[in-house]
């Protein structure tokens, strides 16, 4: 620990200080993941994504420290080592069993990445009993950070203590896993505390009602173990807890000061709902995260569909520090992709704000679309977190045709829904999940009937942040008005839940037939 710490603590009563910045309305409670990691640890990347995935998607409501402690974390050799006292520390007393694990609030107890989400959800639905509020400036000639907090408690607390974390990004160096060799970018590192005790500095403050301020100073080293630090990518997590127990409220202050020039650090990834098995929305959603300070407001992508490619520009804002989902148009260039049996894609990141970047490509294949009826009947099972989801059917545009619920929460159930589409028009059947835990507390699903009653397709694996399933609506009754007249085009055939089958199968199925310049109809025939 950096010895190299002044603090001052008052509890101060409302008439005191002349104004307080601090709010006085209660508040959610704020979620923080202490992510338990180590540069051996070959499972921790996917940890450090689910952390980051949670935290783009509910910006100031999610926070992480990645705490590098236990067996996978010991450097070797000439190996950066990125332990700290307070990390092993921590790491001893969650009896962290295994890597990356997770600890949510300190409320949780030690968790799997594929939990995080679900304590998270728990953590927001409460109120907190304290607010924060924090503002810090640093001088670069003398290293010198000052930490200004402010407190106030909409309900009294019996043990609250306030702790100070300092965490650096944009840290290179090696992770198992990671495929980048000793250039993996690892990010809320815990690098030391400002507060004067593992646990926190203890408050005079903890009634109802009562204010309190707190201001640190600390002398930044030049470096921790060797691995130099960079206040540009610096932040402070500051949280209050009860006791050395759980985590009432937390909040993040980044390092700023008018000589920085900030880092452009930007990431694409494949979206929460990445193109499955098949296809057809007039756009391509990426997760784009924004590391650095830098506000980024257009990003070139190159896609890449059966091997012919594209460069496409998506222009916008997303602020430093954040993240966004970006609808990359196409504008029509893949529309003949949702009726061909293999497709692949590659999509790549090029430039950000006109500046070439490195970043590694998403790829993948799909499929051709299936068919439902138009007269459709959708019975949904929720699970008992049915405000975290949502149910729709969207056109191609991602344009909401039908929307289903909400749901009450808390409650397992089937609700039956109706909806009448357009014969030869192309839909999206859209399930998400807020916290990218599923359908499965206990597992939902979405049944499909024609309007006989005759059951057309079924999803049951509703897991993650959601699923698409694409589909071609076609009036059962008999043939569709669209396409051109198909003779001598091709034939291909379909069984009522969209799933393609050969020509010598029999029941109720439904053929598509394309002319030579592609334009198709779609018929019911019963063999």
């Amino acid at each position: 620990m950096n010895k190299n710490i002044l603090s001052l603590c008052l509890a101060v009563s409302p008439l005191a200080l002349s104004a307080w910045n601090v709010g006085t309305a209660p508040e959610p409670s704020r979620a923080l993941i202490e992510e338990y990691t180590g540069i051996h640890c070959p499972n921790c990347p996917d940890g450090h994504a689910v952390a980051a995935q949670l935290m783009g998607l509910h910006p100031g409501d999610v926070y992480s420290v990645a705490i590098h402690a236990g067996s996978y974390a010991d450097a070797k050799g000439t190996e950066p080592d990125f332990t700290t006292e307070l990390g092993e520390m921590l790491n001893t007393y969650f009896e962290i069993p295994y890597y990356p694990c997770g600890v949510v609030n300190r409320s949780s107890g030690p968790a799997s990445r594929t939990s995080w989400g679900d304590f998270c959800r728990g953590v927001l639905a409460r109120t907190s009993p304290v607010n924060l509020w924090t503002s810090s400036e640093y001088d670069p000639a003398s290293r010198t950070l000052t930490l200004e907090v402010e407190g106030y408690f909409t309900s009294a607390m019996s043990d609250p203590r306030l702790n100070v974390f300092l965490l650096q990004s944009e840290i290179l160096g090696p992770q198992s896993g990671g495929q980048l060799g000793v250039e993996y970018p690892h990010r809320h590192m815990l690098r030391d505390r400002l507060s004067s005790a593992d646990f926190g500095d203890t408050l005079d403050a903890k009634g109802e009602g009562e204010y309190f301020t707190k201001t640190y100073t600390y002398i930044m080293p030049a470096d921790f173990k060797g691995v130099a630090t960079d206040p540009v990518n610096m932040s402070l997590m500051v949280f209050v807890t009860e006791g050395e127990g759980e985590v009432a409220q937390v909040t993040e202050e980044h390092l700023h000061h008018p000589d920085f020039i900030p880092s452009l650090s930007v990431e694409a990834k494949a979206a929460p709902i990445a193109i499955g098995s098949n296809y057809a929305f007039d756009y391509v959603d990426m997760m784009v995260y924004n590391h650095g300070g830098v506000e980024v407001e257009n990003v070139s992508f190159d896609l890449t569909l059966n091997g012919d490619k594209q460069t496409v520009v998506w222009s916008g804002s997303i602020p430093g520090h954040s993240a966004q989902v970006v609808k990359i148009p196409l504008d029509g260039s893949w529309a003949g992709a949702v009726d061909e049996e293999n497709n692949s894609y590659i999509i790549r990141m090029m430039k950000v704000n006109g500046q070439e970047v490195e970043s590694p490509s998403v790829r993948g294949s799909f499929n051709e679309i299936g068919s439902f009826p138009a007269d459709l009947t959708l019975r949904i099972k929720t699970d008992s977190h049915a405000a975290d989801n949502a149910w729709r059917i969207l056109d191609t545009d991602g344009e909401t045709v039908a929307e289903f619920g909400p749901y009450a929460e808390g409650v397992v159930e089937e609700y039956e829904n109706h909806v009448q589409l357009v014969p030869g028009e192309v839909y999206c059947l859209e399930v998400t999940d807020a916290w990218g835990d599923g359908v499965v507390a206990p597992a939902g699903y979405v049944k499909l009937y024609d309007k006989e009653g005759k059951q057309v397709g079924q999803y049951r694996e509703i897991r993650g942040y959601g699923l698409r399933q694409f589909f071609r609506a076609v009036d059962t009754d008999g043939v569709t008005l669209t396409g051109a007249d198909p003779c001598g085009g091709t034939d291909a055939y379909f069984d009522l839940s969209g799933r393609r089958v050969g020509e010598e199968a029999s029941g109720v199925l439904i053929r598509r037939s394309t002319d030579a310049s592609g334009n198709a109809v779609y018929t019911k025939i019963i063999k």
